[in-house]
């Protein structure tokens, strides 16, 4: 297993990365040097899981990987019965909602449904540190507090000029969320872009899911934010009713 760890751990990074990857920026990533790496990549460009330029010197996931990960999505019951509660109120805010779960310390993108005028691209897959995206901070305010305690402990990296980092502050919107129902953030991931999260509370579980919407702030007026936060709660309590079904 310790063996296969950095091959994880590639294609994890190779998945996230919103464009393809130089094999100098991959070796600083992983951790591992190049003569090491080049054969681990070759082996998965044989496999189809990555793909190499003509040159060898830059890497992007592969078709190939699209297999198990399919077949993960296609196996999750909540991304199963969340997908007609997104195109609803994708339809409803004419705004991209997306479903994402909790892992470790981050949350990756399971489901999205973009609007006509999404900007953002092909999110699925992607990850983001949870205690910076507003659907982290919306799962992060139900966790145990040791649990958010140990990922801000193990530094919080500023994504954007807006991204906020004083433990205070993080606690503060935590907080802030568990009164209102919705986490809210503004510009930390994405310059110029607001994103509003809500979690999936189901009783008896421990909560790893939450719904978002992301939304240019130069249109996310008060009276927009109050709609898309009420239509967030009212999704995500449907999809806890309709996983306990």
């Amino acid at each position: 297993m310790a063996d296969e760890s950095p091959t994880l751990d590639l294609l994890e990074r190779l998945a996230a990365a919103s464009d393809r990857m130089t094999i100098d920026a991959l070796s600083r990533q992983i951790g591992l040097p190049e003569p090491l790496l080049r054969p681990r990549l070759a082996k998965l460009v044989a496999r189809g899981w990555v793909d190499a330029d003509a040159e060898g010197m830059s890497y992007a996931i592969g078709v190939a990987a699209l297999r198990p990960i399919s077949a993960y999505l296609s196996a999750d019951r909540t991304g199963r019965l969340a997908g007609p509660i997104l195109n609803r109120l994708r339809d409803q805010l004419d705004e991209t909602i997306r479903l994402v779960r909790l892992d470790g310390a981050e949350i990756v993108c399971l489901a999205s449904r973009e609007a006509a005028d999404d900007t953002a691209g092909p999110m699925v897959g992607r990850r983001f540190p949870a205690i910076s995206a507003a659907s982290g901070r919306a799962i992060l305010a139900a966790r145990d507090p040791a649990e958010v305690e140990a990922i801000i402990t193990a530094g919080v990296e500023a994504i954007t000029s807006d991204s906020v980092v004083e433990r205070a502050e993080l606690y503060a919107a935590l907080a802030d969320c568990r009164e209102r129902g919705v986490a809210y953030e503004r510009g930390e991931l994405v310059p110029g872009v607001g994103c509003l999260a809500a979690a999936v509370h189901v009783d008896g579980l421990p909560v790893t899911d939450a719904i978002s919407c992301g939304v240019p702030l130069a249109r996310l007026t008060p009276d927009h934010a109050d709609d898309i936060a009420a239509g967030l709660r009212r999704a995500a309590d449907e999809i806890a009713v309709a996983l306990l079904g």
